[in-house]
C-alpha cells in the first residue's frame, strides 16, 4: 500500500537548482498529461507546448537522460513529443520504447479478451453522451471529463465489467478509469527504463508527475526496489508531485506553469554544471555550496 507523505517540501520552481548538488548526474523522467501539457475537454486536443519541447531538448543536449512516463499510447506520445527523440514508457508502463526496441515489459496480453471488455464499455455507455471511450493497443479507458458528474456511472461500468475480467484492473486517474492488464505500473517502468539509462550506480532519478497513478513512480525513485518486488534499485530519487493533492512524492508543485520554471532552473543548473565540469574533480564535497536539500 503506498504511504503518502503528509509534509511534502514546497520547492520554489526558480529556485530547483538549491536543491541539486554539482557532483551529481541525473536522469529525468516526466509525465505528459498534467504535467507537461494542459487538460482538455478532449484528450486528443491536448499538446505539450514547442517551448516546453525546446527547452527538454536544451537539457538533453547537456547530457541529462530524459524519458517520458505516460498513460497515452505509445503511438500518441511520440507524436506529443516529437521532434524529440527520448525512452517512453506509455500505457503505463505496457509499451516500454528503448533505442528503436519496443517490448511490453513482459505482460501477457490477450488481445481477444481486451476486445471484449472494450466492447462490454461501449454498450454500456451507450445511453450517455459525454463519455470519451479511448482504445488503446493494450488498454481501454473511459474518460468523464466532459461532465464529472458522471464519475459514480463510469466507476460503475467499469466494476461491473471487471467482475468477468480477472486478470484485469483499473487504473483511476484524473477524469477516466482505464483497463490494463494486472501487473503493471509507472513506478515498475521507471526502474525498468532507468537501469537501461544509467551511465554509473549514482545517478539520481527525478520524477515529475500530477496524477494517482504517477504515485508508484514516485515510491520507486524514493525507496528502490523496497517498494516493487525483484525490481532494480537505485540510488535514492526525487519525487516531485504537480499539485497540491495528498502524495507519496517529497516535494512538490503547484501548477504545469511552475513545472516549466522548474524546468528552466534546471537547465540553467546543467548550463553551470558543464562550465564548472573541468574543474569538479579538484572540489571536495565540503566546499561545494550548501543546498536547502542536496539530492
Amino acid at each position: 500500500m503506498l504511504r503518502l507523505n503528509l509534509s511534502p517540501i514546497y520547492i520554489q520552481p526558480n529556485n530547483f537548482a538549491d536543491y541539486l548538488s554539482n557532483q551529481q548526474e541525473y536522469c529525468l523522467f516526466l509525465d505528459i498529461d498534467g504535467t507537461l501539457a494542459n487538460f482538455t475537454l478532449n484528450p486528443k486536443d491536448s499538446v505539450i507546448p514547442s517551448s516546453t519541447l525546446v527547452l527538454l531538448q536544451k537539457i538533453q543536449s547537456h547530457g541529462v537522460k530524459i524519458a517520458a512516463i505516460t498513460g497515452r499510447s505509445l503511438i500518441e506520445a511520440k507524436q506529443m513529443l516529437s521532434p524529440m527523440t527520448l525512452p517512453i514508457a506509455a500505457t503505463h508502463g505496457l509499451e516500454i520504447a528503448f533505442d528503436d526496441e519496443t517490448d511490453n515489459d513482459g505482460i501477457t496480453i490477450d488481445t481477444t479478451e481486451l476486445s471484449t471488455i472494450r466492447q462490454a464499455i461501449i454498450d454500456s455507455c451507450t445511453p450517455y453522451n459525454d463519455f470519451i471511450i479511448e482504445t488503446k493497443p493494450y488498454s481501454v479507458a473511459l474518460h468523464y471529463r466532459q461532465n464529472p458528474t458522471l464519475a459514480d456511472v463510469a466507476d460503475s461500468i467499469v466494476s461491473t465489467v471487471l467482475d468477468s475480467h480477472a486478470d484485469w484492473t483499473v487504473k483511476v486517474g484524473k477524469y477516466v478509469f482505464e483497463i490494463v492488464p494486472k501487473g503493471i505500473n509507472k513506478g515498475a517502468a521507471i526502474l525498468s527504463l532507468l537501469e537501461k539509462m544509467q551511465t554509473n550506480e549514482t545517478s539520481c532519478a527525478i520524477f515529475i508527475g500530477d496524477d494517482v497513478t504517477d504515485e508508484a513512480g514516485f515510491v520507486a525513485i524514493q525507496e528502490g526496489n523496497g517498494a516493487i518486488e525483484n525490481a532494480f534499485s537505485p540510488a535514492t530519487g526525487m519525487g516531485i508531485k504537480v499539485g497540491t493533492e495528498p502524495t507519496c512524492a517529497h516535494y512538490y508543485v503547484n501548477d504545469i506553469s511552475e513545472v516549466t520554471v522548474l524546468l528552466q532552473s534546471f537547465l540553467t543548473f546543467c548550463q553551470t554544471h558543464a562550465t564548472l565540469a573541468p574543474d569538479l574533480a579538484a572540489v571536495s564535497p565540503t566546499t561545494n555550496k550548501t543546498a536547502r536539500h542536496l539530492i
